[in-house]
């Protein structure tokens, strides 16, 4: 790990609190953000990475996180202010990016510290975010070292030019592209997220009794999907933590802080199946006995005999990449991830059979899909017959293989960007119609008799 400074600096990392309407959580989509369950509040995870690179470098940290708080604006406001911040960095997403812009302008203001912003959507629109004068900077792409830097020039007293992965706004207005920073290598480098500046209690998942928390054990996605955010964020190549640095951090949380659920935030989390098998061995190793655990990953990846293990080290939950039941839809869209049918028909059976609950993830709107394709997707998640099933109107976020096909032919409307809503509809459905698709997944899935008699 390279330590940028030589002096203290005071930072403060926000989570903004959530727009009235609905709640945000920013770490989704790969950085852009999703409206979820407002029982649902997971940990600001990112800005717990970037603290524990700025702790390491020796700097005065704090995370105020807006939502687990539960304060609105002026809360949050008067809780950065509090902590007399020489440097404030802001969470975004797509669906908050107004109101989080509004508080980054008034934390500037108020506090005149240096002010920037990280995450997948002022990643890719940096530009349009400098509007108004909020920021002084955003953070492009993986925030740990350029965070890093960004604080080490600062505490230095030294310009923000020629940092690399930030955008900046020169005195005369200027909008500056700095050169870009390559994604981390060696994520075993990395220290381990600062949960200790995080009130752990306060994070939840619906149906879970007790405390929850998140852990990205690894980067990276090979199947490049149109529509995914997380290669966006984290690269086509998959990048991971070494089972002793995972396991370190799940004994650090399961020991030290007393968290008993825990969510991985990987894309495609058994993309190595002999890691999470050695991980497995070392959760049942190291008398993690009470550790509960869920991930999201892709049929092609999982086989019964790691199921099985898995199962033993305390995984109860698996949500599934299905996305569409229509052949030319994958193939095109959706990393062709369900090419044997068979072998996803065994998977969802084995996890029933060795308890594991399982969601399969559908979406309805590409381009292309008529009425009868999705059907085809309805048609398939019967089949297959998952425990859950989530429905996404497919959204196309800006840098994405999907937002660059459509690019020029839609207006975007970044408020819109919940993951439930139809932003517009194709060439074969309104976006109404998206959306009364979506309701009748829903409830064609959950008033089958098999799951009622199930239930």
């Amino acid at each position: 790990m390279v330590g940028y400074t030589s002096s203290v600096l005071k930072v403060v990392l926000v989570n903004p609190p959530s727009p009235p309407e609905f709640r945000v959580s920013r770490g989704l989509m790969g950085g852009f953000g999703m409206a979820v369950n407002p029982e649902l509040l997971y940990p600001p995870i990112e800005l717990a990475h970037v603290a524990g690179a700025l702790l390491e470098d020796g700097h005065e940290v704090a995370i105020v996180d807006g939502d687990a708080l539960g304060v609105g604006l002026d809360g949050a406001l008067a809780k950065v202010t509090a902590e007399a911040p020489d440097l404030v960095v802001l969470d975004s997403s797509s669906t908050s990016l107004d109101q989080d812009l509004e508080l980054a302008g008034r934390v500037r203001e108020a506090t005149g510290a240096l002010t920037g912003m990280l995450g997948s959507q002022v990643t890719f629109t940096p530009d349009e975010i400098f509007a108004g004068g909020r920021i002084d900077f955003v953070v492009r792409g993986e925030p740990e070292h350029t965070v890093q830097e960004v604080a080490g020039r600062a505490a230095r007293g030294e310009a923000l030019a020629g940092t690399p992965g930030i955008t900046r706004r020169t005195e005369d207005g200027e909008v500056v592209h700095e050169a870009e920073r390559g994604k981390i290598a060696d994520l075993d480098a990395l220290p381990l997220p600062a949960r200790q500046l995080l009130d752990n209690s306060a994070y939840r998942f619906p149906g879970v009794d007790g405390a929850i928390t998140t852990v990205k054990s690894s980067r990276g996605c090979p199947l490049n999907c149109s529509f995914c955010g997380y290669t966006l964020a984290q690269g086509l190549r998959f990048r991971f933590r070494s089972p002793a640095h995972v396991l370190r951090e799940l004994e650090d949380l399961y020991f030290n802080h007393g968290i008993r659920h825990v969510v991985f935030r990987d894309p495609i989390f058994t993309t190595r199946k002999d890691r999470v098998a050695e991980i497995c061995d070392g959760i049942v190793a190291a008398g993690m006995d009470e550790l509960e655990w869920q991930c999201e990953t892709a049929v092609k990846t999982l086989d019964r005999a790691l199921l099985e293990k898995m199962a033993r080290a305390g995984c109860k939950h698996i949500s599934l990449g299905v996305e569409s039941g229509n052949d030319e839809i994958q193939k095109k869209h959706c990393g062709n991830k369900l090419s044997d049918l068979d072998k996803a028909h065994e998977v969802f059976r084995a996890c029933r059979d060795v308890g594991i609950e399982t969601r399969a993830f559908c979406m309805i709107g590409f381009p292309e899909e008529t009425p009868a394709m999705a059907d085809e997707t309805l048609a398939l998640v019967d089949s297959l017959d998952p425990d859950q099933v989530q429905f996404c109107a497919v959204t196309a976020y800006p840098g994405t293989p999907l937002h660059e096909m459509l690019r020029g032919t839609r207006e975007f409307d970044y408020a819109s960007m919940t993951g439930f809503q139809a932003l517009e509809g194709n060439e074969h459905m309104t976006a109404a119609q998206i959306e009364a698709k979506i309701r009748e997944g829903y409830r064609r899935f959950y008033r089958r008799p098999k799951r009622v008699f199930r239930e």
